[in-house]
């Protein structure tokens, strides 16, 4: 396999059956124009049918039909090859499909210990529960199941792939294990074909045939003589309730409602989502398993690098990813979404080139926000709502919420594990127990640590005191049982006790990271609500003090160890998109017209507001802002997406609404608000217009920095599918809407074209509305660093002195290769300022945007540079 160099710039795309390999194949002359280098691809492999993000994967082994097939795969590669173009595969090794689809679940379903993929899921065959001992559980009903039955709603059916349970839409196989409950109903002697055929294939389940093999022989079963007979024993089951009962009862699985999985469960998920149940990727057989076929598109240079889904799912992901280098080797470009905090690095024994960039999104966004206006923001909500308690204690609490309410289940089976694995004995109070894991658990400040051996490393042993500090700040109660969880964060020499506090350690770290995640990212989110712009996936509205110097210091570290990360500022999974994140974040330029403009628009709209909530009322404010159309007009698409947006986000709160319990009426409340004040002739709409030019005014500026940054910086630029055009995007599906690719190509000719003429630049500004200042940027910036690959990968990063605030500058060296970005933060320009370069460096220098040439002496004037362009890139090539 041939060496691959990590890309020069990625553009992530979103895979369905509205945007397959054909629709793919026709812009990948559009996105080589661009300056993309690698198509970075939404997960391709067979999903739930209808899936828009193929994230719930049925078969690892298949590309999905609804996408396209392996040979039109085979055509893109031959035009991206001409293009010098690679593919960056989005791969999901910690979660399936819980759908009939999911053949390997589904034969563990039927055929239980004698299936060969029984310990392929992560499944805990031994819970002390009766209903659960020895079967998986099935939450997917809308009651119990005994009410189901006497409902009529269970019944037993005969489909083309056998027998089966059937609840409405829904199909479940009928187990083997059932068999002789079928067999007591057939009594007459034209039945013993049927009941030898039976216990024929009972045979050929428990030698252990492979999957296709059982799924032959169950075609015997369909001959046209035997269907009568077989739709006969079915009628009969369905017509004796009790009968229904004992069948339901000889399951390898067990049929509940899909609420109690709140409560009890015993098979590990992908969050609280019933619907996606997890693997045992740790086991060398499955792991070869599921990732045969992705490897045998890498060996045909189908694929050349992998993107790593929910790496913290898994339970030793350094363990997981370096049996994918041994798999993949060295060469092959590897990724891994992590969300790191404020102050969390990558673990250095990962061997990958870096994750896919929430990080950088957080710096960048905190160095395009106003501190000091930000702080009077979060002054001014707490002003508006007097009773909010500080972001942590909403973090703690929601934290709280989520295992409680949620994933008590998985709670339950954190404490009888620890009595199990003998690490807690009949001297712990078990409920204390349970209450120190609840606590760890809630005051962890990372999504999770990664414990592998003995001694744990300095950073996670500095997290760990700091959390059981915080811990015991919260309950002294629990004191003993705080010790015992502390302790087995000790290393110990007996290698059994170790060992064991190894699996639990692990095992518990499989489930901080989905408590964070929903705690912090679904439900707080959605709850503090001071600027929305910083609540987003790896960033947060609590870090303080971020300065320029804070930024550099970022990007240096960046630059040394993990250079090859992406750099993201939008993806599938960001709340909103992100030039609607920059408009709120120039709301901190001026916060006292946001005050004064929140007072007004509360009173003209008072007589509309019915139950809604005043903290819902200004997250509908703000959204408005982040996402007003950018040609200004207010369009019955525009209110759908707004109100569609609204109801996700009040549900994701869980406090006037909820997924479980949604209130129509406060959300019918709530929509019809939205719908008011988008159309009523109250001078609302005038009011946010008004505002929106003067936000507009700064946040052009700034989103274009944004994009400068993000491709200049240490790390690899990603674009988010249309992103090269403005993004007023909300939270998926909103930002899952179908791209329009042909006004894409139509601008990006249209500027090439007249990029040479007269009075370019004013045509550019003129256009501003649609985004061609952006669009423009994009492609010469992404086309200079596909041309000097080597610079943005290898060169230094030096932070430039400035001689204003106003000013962010740094320069990218190597060898005798330099270019200097200039970039001016958030406010009105400083028309005085000057950017001081280092002892030593070249020049003249050329601004790549413009043309333009500068001196070098010693300094670079900010008013020479943004004279025809407002933003900076200088080359010292002539």
């Amino acid at each position: 396999m041939k060496s691959y160099n990590p890309p020069s710039a990625t553009y992530r795309v979103q895979l369905h059956a509205g945007f397959t390999f054909k629709a793919l194949k026709e812009i990948l002359d559009y996105l080589h124009l661009l300056g993309i280098s690698t198509v970075y691809a939404s997960p391709v492999f067979t999903a739930t049918p209808g899936s828009m993000h193929g994230y719930d994967v049925t078969d690892p082994h298949q590309i999905n039909p609804a996408i396209g097939t392996i040979d039109q795969l085979r055509e893109i590669r031959k035009t991206l090859q001409q293009h010098n173009m690679n593919w960056l595969q989005d791969i999901v090794p910690n979660h399936m499909a819980f759908h009939p689809s999911n053949a390997r679940l589904y034969d563990v379903m039927e055929r239980g210990p004698l299936s060969p993929y029984y310990e392929y899921f992560d499944i805990d065959w031994q819970h002390p529960a009766p209903d659960l001992s020895g079967k998986v559980m099935a939450p997917f009903l809308g009651k119990d199941l005994d009410t189901c039955i006497a409902d009529g709603e269970i019944k037993l059916a005969l489909t083309d792939k056998g027998y089966a349970v059937s609840y409405f839409e829904q199909i479940f196989p009928l187990s083997i294990s059932a068999y002789d409950v079928l067999q007591s109903v057939l009594t007459d002697s034209d039945a013993v074909p049927v009941q030898t055929l039976l216990d024929t294939l009972y045979q050929q389940a428990t030698s252990g045939a492979a999957l296709k093999e059982w799924q032959q022989a169950k075609h015997q079963l369909h001959t046209p003589a035997n269907r009568a007979l077989l739709e006969g024993v079915a009628s009969r089951i369905n017509n004796d309730k009790e009968l229904l009962k004992t069948l339901m009862q000889q399951q390898y699985y067990h049929l509940c409602s899909w609420q109690q999985a709140d409560r009890q469960i015993n098979y590990r998920r992908f969050f609280t989502v019933n619907e996606l149940i997890t693997l045992n990727m740790e086991s060398p057989a499955v792991f070869d398993e599921y990732h045969t076929f992705l490897h045998s598109l890498y060996r045909e240079e189908l694929i050349q690098g992998l993107r790593i889904d929910h790496i913290d799912g898994l339970r030793d992901p350094a363990a997981y990813i370096e049996r994918l280098r041994l798999m993949f080797g060295s060469s092959c470009y590897i990724i891994a979404e992590k969300i790191l905090e404020h102050q969390e690095t990558l673990p250095s024994d990962w061997a990958l080139q870096g994750t896919s960039g929430y990080e950088f999104l957080s710096h960048t966004n905190h160095l395009l926000t106003n501190p000091a206006g930000e702080q009077q923001l979060h002054a001014f909500y707490y002003e508006l709502l007097p009773d909010t308690v500080n972001y942590k204690e909403v973090v703690y609490e929601k934290k709280r919420l989520i295992l409680e309410r949620y994933m008590g289940g998985e709670w339950e089976n954190l404490v009888r594990y620890c009595y199990s694995l003998k690490l807690a004995d009949a001297r712990t109070n078990r409920e204390h127990l349970k209450e120190a894991l609840a606590l760890f658990i809630a005051c962890l400040p990372v999504y999770r640590l990664y414990p592998s051996q003995w001694p744990l490393d300095d950073y996670a042993q500095e997290i760990i005191r700091d959390t059981f500090v915080k811990m015991r700040a919260m309950n002294r109660v629990a004191e003993p049982e705080i010790a015992l969880l502390e302790s087995l964060w000790e290393d110990i020499p007996e290698a059994d006790k170790a060992r064991n506090r190894l699996l639990f350690l692990q095992r518990l770290m499989q489930f901080t990271g989905p408590v964070t995640a929903k705690g912090v990212e679904d439900t707080t989110f959605y709850v503090y609500n001071a600027l929305l712009s910083h609540n987003e996936v790896g960033d947060s509205p609590s870090i303080a003090d971020f300065s320029v110097n804070t930024f550099h210091q970022r990007m240096i570290a960046r630059q040394q160890h993990t250079a090859s990360s992406l750099n993201t500022t939008s993806t599938h999974d960001t709340k909103r998109g992100e030039d609607g994140r920059i408009r709120l974040n120039m709301l901190s330029l001026m916060p006292d017209v946001w005050r004064q403009q929140v007072a007004q628009w509360r009173e003209l709209n008072s007589s509309y507001v019915s139950t809604l909530t005043p903290a819902d009322e200004y997250f509908i404010y703000q959204s408005i802002i982040a996402g007003f159309p950018a040609d200004g007009i207010v369009t019955p698409a525009y209110i759908e997406r707004l109100q569609q947006y609204f109801i996700k986000s009040i549900r994701e709160a869980k406090v006037n609404s909820s997924w479980a319990l949604p209130d129509e009426t406060y959300e019918n409340n709530s929509v019809s608000f939205i719908q008011r004040v988008l159309t009523a002739e109250t001078g609302f709409l005038e009011n946010v217009r008004s505002l929106l030019d003067r936000v507009n005014h700064y946040a052009h500026i700034s989103s274009l920095a944004q994009v400068l940054i993000k491709i200049t910086a240490p790390g690899i630029p990603d674009i988010y599918q249309g992103c090269e055009l403005w993004d007023y995007s909300y939270v998926d599906p909103d930002n899952r809407r179908p791209v329009d690719y042909t006004l894409r190509k139509q601008c990006l000719e249209t500027i090439i074209a007249k990029e040479k003429t007269p009075g370019f630049f004013s045509y550019l500004s003129e256009h501003r509305q649609q985004g061609l200042e952006k669009l423009f940027l994009t492609w010469k910036a992404l086309n200079f660093r596909r041309a000097h690959a080597d610079l943005f990968l290898e060169g230094d990063y030096i932070p430039l002195q400035c001689s204003s605030a106003k000013l962010v500058a740094y320069a990218r060296a190597y060898r005798q290769q330099w270019v200097i970005v200039i970039v001016p933060l958030p406010g009105e320009p400083d028309t005085t300022a000057s950017v001081l370069l280092p002892t030593g460096a070249p020049g003249p220098w050329r601004n790549i945007f413009t043309g333009e040439m500068l001196d070098n002496k010693g300094q670079v004037s900010a008013a020479d540079v943004f004279k025809t362009f407002p933003m900076g890139l200088l080359t010292n090539e002539i």
